[in-house]
């Protein structure tokens, strides 16, 4: 019988946390009331962006959306807030005090797991951090008569919102930096729809919650560091000439990468670490991070993936290749988190079955790591 992890691997996926402002301040008959208006509202949001509604996880004040990751983003931060936006100032018209609805949003992408009944992964709670943020709150708390503020990762505002795809009001966002728990330094954007992004001066932030502008100095004690890499194994080229049909040794075994590239070849090696000019492995990853551009670029050059997924892919390598000489916690776990964005952005073209591999037992390297 397989184990709960092998029936539930993590998957990439888009996620979405609603979150009602002031819930906690009604009475029971009218939170009852605004859960049951909140899923109607975001069902007929995403009906109207054509998107299939998942099952909506019910977290009291909040809804968690896990969409597959095939759902068009620009759908998503599109035709999905436009609507959302248009049914809350709806409700807005005749409904006020204890039944007003303004909801504060956060969205994110990465690897998700089903668990139970429930989800799991380390991109879902980032998700809910963003969610928590306090510049998320005072935004909308900021901003009377707006009925929504919404916060978008980093890894979506680079791969969907900054290409300024029409209806995504990328002008409208502002950036700020999340530092909340096992984050530091992570960068959010946010917007109020229809208005400028506002935060009173004089509000408290949230515990390691900081804005945009000049970062104050954290009161966090410092992250101890963690173990270096091991040493990077030589790349050698499988004489194909496809982008990404090289293949990563990452173990003393053999391992062997098939389906590799246009021409579905197989490709073996054998490595045995040894200590080098590279003790630490750094200059090895890095040097495979360079390879993996390369073979980017040449998918793109023979028109085997387009525009949107090779910039998507090259911001994650951006992001990898900051973090890949850290040696704190918090920089392994950007790093990770790049990788395996990176591996779910190209996931299903096939001739980049070789690059997937290798960024697949990068991705094992990093975690070994830990």
């Amino acid at each position: 019988m397989l184990s709960s992890t092998a029936r539930h691997s993590a998957r990439y996926s888009l996620i979405v946390i609603l979150d009602i402002e002031g819930f906690g301040r009604r009475t029971d008959p009218d939170q009852a009331w605004l859960r049951e208006r909140l899923r109607a509202v975001v069902t007929k949001a995403l009906h109207a962006a054509r998107i299939e509604e998942p099952p909506l996880e019910d977290r009291g004040d909040a809804v968690l959306l896990i969409l597959p990751g095939t759902v068009p983003k620009t759908d998503l931060l599109g035709g999905f807030v436009r609507t959302l936006v248009g049914e809350l100032r709806e409700h807005a018209r005749s409904h006020t005090g204890d039944r007003e609805m303004r909801l504060r949003a956060a969205f994110h992408a990465g690897e998700v797991a089903r668990h139970g009944t429930g989800w799991v992964g380390a991109d879902l709670n980032t998700a809910f951090r963003i969610a928590d943020m306090e510049p998320l709150r005072q935004a909308l708390a900021g901003a009377p008569g707006a009925v929504l503020s919404l916060a978008v990762s980093h890894v979506l505002h680079q791969g969907v919102i900054r290409h300024r795809h029409p209806g995504l009001a990328d002008a409208e966002f502002a950036p700020f930096v999340l530092s909340a728990k096992e984050l530091r330094d992570e960068k959010v954007w946010i917007r109020v729809p229809g208005r400028p992004v506002s935060l009173d001066p004089h509000a408290p932030a949230a515990s390691g919650t900081q804005g945009h502008g000049p970062r104050a100095a954290s009161r966090e004690p410092s992250v101890p560091p963690v173990p270096p890499f091991p040493p990077m194994p030589p790349r050698p080229s499988a004489g194909s000439g496809n982008p990404g049909s090289g293949n990563l040794g990452i173990s003393a075994t053999n391992v062997t990468v098939t389906g590799v590239g246009v021409n579905h070849g197989a490709v073996s090696q054998s490595w045995t670490s040894t200590t080098g000019p590279d003790p630490d492995g750094t200059a090895g990853l890095l040097r495979e991070l360079s390879r993996l551009r390369t073979d980017l670029k040449e998918a793109r050059r023979r028109d085997q993936i387009d525009d949107f997924t090779f910039q998507a892919a090259d911001e994650e390598l951006q992001t990898a290749e900051q973090n890949a000489e850290t040696r704190h916690e918090e920089g392994r776990g950007r790093l990770l988190r790049a990788l395996m964005s990176l591996r779910g952005i190209v996931a299903d073209t096939a001739a980049l079955a070789g690059l997937v591999a290798t960024v697949t037992q990068l991705i094992q390297l990093v975690k070994g790591q830990a």
